[in-house]
């Protein structure tokens, strides 16, 4: 087995754990969809991160070149990857509980939020300690992934935050394809 593989073994079951875990939270939403509200922003925090892994996964795919195995690769791998598997449980409620997910989201957003922009937060770092970032396309979608997420903590209305979380799909879709 390649460094290469090994590695990319590692980070596929981490990011694989957030992808089944917002499955599942699918799943529990739809089983207890009579009794407890669904509303939007824990549907669309749960698209977003699935998109985030999608991009995780596909950005340490296009780099494979050069991936030697030691502490500070599977460090740097780990702090990519479990804000994405924390989210990925965190957003949702327990199970058998009687809180709507909406109201779970906004006792929660900030925590939320904050996860959100910590993955970004971490590639941001990862790109200036080695010296990669720049003013060119994935540096400039990098530090607005970051800060979007950043920018709604202040805004505790639902339709900012609906609105906003809208605008983070959109920009991690996007950046999905570049």
């Amino acid at each position: 087995m390649s460094d290469f593989e090994y590695v990319f073994t590692f980070y596929s079951v981490l990011l694989g754990l957030a992808a089944a875990n917002v499955a599942t939270g699918f799943a529990d939403m739809w089983r207890d969809r009579r009794a407890v509200e669904v509303g939007f922003c824990t549907p669309m925090l749960a698209a977003i991160v699935l998109i985030a892994t999608m991009n995780l996964w596909l950005r340490f795919w296009s780099n494979w070149s050069g991936v030697d195995v030691g502490p500070w690769q599977l460090i740097t791998l780990v702090a990519f990857a479990l804000p994405m598997v924390f989210l990925s449980r965190a957003m949702f409620p327990p199970a058998g509980g009687e809180m709507s997910l909406e109201t779970h989201f906004f006792d929660h957003r900030q925590v939320l939020l904050l996860a959100l922009a910590a993955t970004p937060g971490f590639s941001i770092l990862w790109y200036v300690v080695n010296g990669n970032l720049t003013t060119d396309w994935t540096s400039i979608w990098l530090m607005l992934r970051f800060l979007l997420p950043l920018a709604l903590i202040p805004f505790s209305g639902r339709n900012v935050n609906r609105a906003g979380l809208v605008v983070i799909c959109a920009w991690v879709l996007l950046g999905l394809f570049r």
